[in-house]
């Protein structure tokens, strides 16, 4: 996953108190000193900034909406096929693509050009980024905007953009975590599919054994989302927040036991130690030395855009578990598309995000980017669609990624500086496993630099 914008200090025209909070002098916004993101429910935020006003409503007249996405693509057909429906539909709205970055350079240009009074009118970004985006005063407070739009989607995804209550997003995908591996070289090589984290560790070691150039998986350091998601998995809870005060976590028992899991496998080479999607990742993948990847139900998509020619040799299974016999699993991943403060359209705007992200038309349409929605309309159709194109052969790959959603997800809250915690963990990770050295240090300092961080922005940290 990309780095974040760093957003987490207080913006100008603050000032703190003895307990170090922050108190903003602004009118515009009041500074927030806490924000949390959840999969199962919203936590406290000290203050909730105002929503802030349309200047044009949907229906007013023309309309040009600038749509800041990194997944719809000017040049994807079926892209270009979603917007001409909505224009259809709503032939006073043009919707006009502007295909920036991933989350971090999206985040940024959106800080930017609040500050320049030049922000677009829907912006996707990852919800791990929205909690520091709320923080920087930049999100429009959709709650009210969007109550008809509630029942298009569930209540547990509805919660990975909201905050306090107050829903600062639509969720345009989701990502249930699922095991993504090669079928036919896991049958050639007699291993079993993992159900359990001590399965897996079984099987890496059996792949290696029979081939010392093949490896159950890579081992991406930098990959913060997921270290943070296996922790959770074990009942871990790297951020919390109680209304009042922040408290960062990354070693408990819980999740340094997942630290030491990937330390073992990496001692004994039993997971190359490699980055997503380089050049040498993906001629591995190719080659079938690389053999699973765990991640999320969007992970075949991103295999076949790179290894298109080794469609029809993957299947997918559940994520291991930790604890033999809880299926409970986070999500991992996905998007939101919000509504800048200061959109000039924020009304046209907030109309377009539900209508395509929540409603059942516009959800279904999501799905042939070939992205998971998270609308009700666009899973409902999951289950009578066409497998991935990387398993053609799998029909039940969308009933497997089904199961998880509704009654087993994992809360994860995320913190106002994840972009902080991303360079301090994947830096000194990606040094561990490099020189083999420990892996629980590494968590100690990444949590120590959390803290500091937090602490120097104002916020409230409790031991």
């Amino acid at each position: 996953m990309d780095l974040e914008p760093s957003s987490s200090q207080a913006p100008t025209g603050t000032t703190r108190t003895a307990s170090g909070k922050v108190r903003g002098t602004t009118s515009r916004r009041s500074f927030l000193t806490a924000a949390s993101l959840g999969a199962g429910g919203a936590l406290a935020l000290s203050a909730c900034g105002s929503s802030g006003e349309s200047s044009s409503a949907a229906g007013d007249g023309p309309v040009e909406l600038a749509f800041w996405t990194y997944t719809l693509k000017s040049a994807d057909p079926a892209a270009q096929a979603i917007l001409d429906r909505y224009h259809e539909l709503n032939p006073d709205v043009t919707v006009k693509l502007s295909e920036v970055g991933g989350t971090a350079e999206t985040s940024s240009k959106l800080l930017a050009a609040d500050r320049a009074d030049s922000a677009p009118d829907v912006v996707q970004v990852e919800y791990r980024a929205l909690p520091s985006l709320v923080v920087a005063g930049v999100v429009k407070d959709l709650t009210d905007d969007v109550a008809d739009a509630r029942s298009g989607a569930e209540p547990n995804v509805w919660s990975l953009c909201t905050l306090d209550e107050r829903v600062y997003g639509v969720p345009q995908d989701i990502g249930p975590m699922m095991f993504t591996y090669r079928r036919d070289l896991f049958d050639q090589y007699g291993v079993a599919v993992p159900t359990t984290w001590a399965e897996y560790a079984a099987a890496a070691e059996q792949v290696h054994a029979a081939d010392p150039s093949v490896y159950i998986a890579s081992f991406a350091p930098t990959q913060f989302e997921f270290f943070a998601a296996h922790a959770a998995q074990a009942g871990a809870q790297w951020w919390s927040n109680d209304g009042e005060a922040w408290t960062v976590d990354l070693t408990s028992e819980e999740s340094l036991a997942t630290a030491d899991f990937w330390e073992d496998l990496v001692r004994r080479d039993l997971v190359r130690v490699e980055p997503l999607l380089t050049p040498e990742w993906n001629a591995q993948v190719n080659a079938g030395k690389i053999l699973s990847w765990a991640a999320a139900a969007w992970a075949p998509s991103v295999i076949y855009s790179v290894a298109p020619d080794t469609a029809g040799k993957w299947e997918a299974a559940p994520l291991p578990q930790w604890t033999p016999g809880d299926a409970a699993v986070p999500f991992l991943g996905g998007s939101t598309y919000l509504v800048p403060e200061k959109s000039k359209n924020a009304a046209a705007a907030t109309a377009f995000a539900t209508w395509l992200a929540t409603s059942e038309e516009g959800s279904k349409l999501l799905l042939t980017l070939d992205i998971y929605p998270g609308g009700n309309g666009g899973r409902e159709a999951t289950l009578n669609s066409e497998p991935p194109r990387l398993m053609p052969q799998q029909t039940d790959f969308y009933r497997i990624a089904d199961q998880v959603i509704d009654d087993t997800t994992i809360d994860v809250t995320w913190g106002p500086n994840v972009n902080v915690a991303q360079t301090a963990f994947g830096d000194a990770l990606n040094e561990a496993a490099l020189n083999k050295s420990s892996f629980r240090d590494v968590y100690a300092a990444a949590e120590q630099a959390i803290t500091a961080d937090l602490e120097k922005s104002g916020f409230t940290v409790s031991s």
